[in-house]
């Protein structure tokens, strides 16, 4: 015999919940039900920074190719500070000191030397991006 299928009742919808008399008064369709919180805002991903940039430091990214994740006087630090070297992430830290706004600060390997490297990261809008980058010496 083949699997009974039951019908849903019209008021159904996904992520509602449902009882006999309808939509449950918890369900965020409900009629008087609270608008629900938004979202607390999230931490950036900090590679999502590095490797373009690590990638644009080994000279196997353009640098115009970072305009949307890069303010321009960070574009313009990374494309001077290309090496065309076999450079490798280190360690890194991030560090969130506002709701909008977070530092970076790691080393970069390379091989004759071990630099160190300090970003700013601000929220614009709903998108994140690196307005400051500074290669140490």
């Amino acid at each position: 015999m083949p699997p009974q299928l039951r019908t849903l009742p019209p008021s159904w919808a996904p992520g509602t919940a449902t009882t006999a008399q309808g939509p449950s008064p918890s369900s965020p369709t409900a009629p008087g039900s609270p608008v629900p919180a938004p979202r607390p805002p999230t931490a950036p991903d900090a590679r999502h920074f590095l490797i373009p940039a690590l990638e644009t430091l080994c000279g196997r990214r353009p640098a115009s190719q970072l305009a949307k994740t890069f303010a321009p006087p960070a574009v313009t630090a990374l494309s001077q500070a290309v090496t065309r070297n076999r450079t490798r992430l280190g360690r890194y830290r991030l560090c969130q000191v506002s709701s909008d706004a977070a530092e970076l600060a790691g080393t970069l390997h390379m091989p004759t030397r071990t630099r160190a490297f300090a970003a700013r990261v601000e929220r614009h809008g709903d998108r994140w991006q690196c307005t400051e980058f500074h290669l140490l010496p």
